[in-house]
């Protein structure tokens, strides 16, 4: 069969990418053909631009100590928009040409933020996201997830084009609670829950790609997570100083922060390899924790109000709420603990069983 995958493919995010390798490969090592389906744009405004003064007001306060390391990341980040493209085109088979659902039996919906229901969004809001794919015979979801957002985030009108949408859907699977939720209050249905692909394919063999593709050689501690968005003074103090204390470099992966030793702009089976192979890894994202995880790594997760939603459910699903940081100055006591995973483990070996079933029934 000929079976599409609509998902969040061309974000130029390592967690996005391996998610939707993730599928694509499971789907493809049943004999079947895998394609990508690019979302449809339907949003109706334009930001409003600012003006050329205020962006200047605006980088006024990144003049400090780290100026000039900010410059070099700079073009580290368009180095790593390159990248991804690259990779996107290679392993993907994404194409520069909107890719649809022409000729498809099938189509999965998921993983990733596809339910996302903000109607400020990139995409905006359109039924094709919930499930109204014309033309396709079977369309069901896997994984899927609302994210952040939650039906106090729509207007009516969404309200009744989602939940349309959604009652077209052959099977419904989410990742987490909040979504399951989301789909009960809409269309009184109770979707089945299943994990993140990243936490169901194996990866070993990606694994050694990337180590061959090289890692440090030298201590260190991945710092996961999107441009900028580890900030804080207490939160970069608490960071660097468990590094210095345990003579490890910092390394920035997944968006520059000009407070680490480095910033690695890598492939993402590299990352994979980084993650293996680090001392210990401290994220605030839900594939960072995914990952650190999936390879049993000293990790400390930093949860807040802004991600709560989705990592609260996740590391309680994983079993694996003692690496939660509320306060990142436990920092010591999440990274130094002993946990052997077993729990960890045999909640994913659980729910690969699981995912492979279900879709082996509804779409392979």
């Amino acid at each position: 069969m000929k079976i599409g995958i609509l998902s969040m493919q061309r974000v130029p995010n390592y967690g996005s990418f391996l998610q939707a390798y993730s599928l694509k490969t499971i789907i493809e090592s049943k004999g079947h053909k895998a394609v990508f389906v690019d979302i449809e744009n339907k949003k109706d405004y334009l930001p409003k631009r600012k003006s050329k003064l205020l962006i200047k007001l605006n980088k006024i306060k990144y003049v400090d100590k780290y100026f000039f390391k900010r410059m070099k990341y700079s073009e580290k980040n368009k180095q790593m928009a390159q990248l991804f493209q690259n990779v996107q085109k290679k392993y993907l088979g994404i194409k520069p040409d909107k890719m649809t659902s022409e000729g498809c039996d099938t189509v999965i919906i998921g993983s990733d933020e596809i339910f996302n229901c903000s109607p400020v969004s990139y995409w905006g809001i359109s039924g094709q996201r919930f499930g109204d794919i014309p033309g396709v015979q079977n369309v069901l979801s896997y994984a899927a997830s609302c994210g952040y957002t939650g039906q106090d985030d729509m207007g009516e009108d969404d309200k009744a084009l989602i939940s349309s949408a959604l009652k077209k859907l052959s099977n419904i699977s989410v990742r987490d609670d909040n979504t399951r939720d989301f789909v009960k209050k809409l269309i009184n249905k109770e979707p089945e829950m299943h994990l993140d692909p990243v936490l169901i394919y194996g990866f070993e063999k990606e694994i050694k790609i990337g180590e061959n593709e090289g890692f440090p050689d030298y201590p260190y501690m991945v710092v996961y997570a999107y441009h900028n968005r580890i900030n804080s003074k207490n939160e970069i103090n608490a960071i660097r100083g468990y590094a210095k204390e345990k003579g490890l470099k910092t390394i920035a992966i997944g968006g520059s922060l000009p407070w680490c030793d480095e910033f690695a702009v890598i492939s993402p089976f590299q990352v994979l390899a980084y993650f293996k192979h680090a001392h210990c890894i401290i994220t605030d994202t839900f594939h960072g924790t995914v990952m650190a995880a999936k390879l049993n790594k000293s990790f400390g997760t930093i949860v807040r109000e802004s991600n709560k939603n989705k990592l609260d459910d996740l590391l309680k699903r994983l079993k694996i709420e003692n690496h939660k940081l509320t306060d990142i100055n436990l920092i010591n006591k999440v990274f130094d603990q002993q946990d052997d995973f077993k729990n960890c483990n045999t909640v994913i070996e659980d729910g690969q069983k699981r995912a492979l079933e279900y879709l082996e029934k509804t779409a392979l």
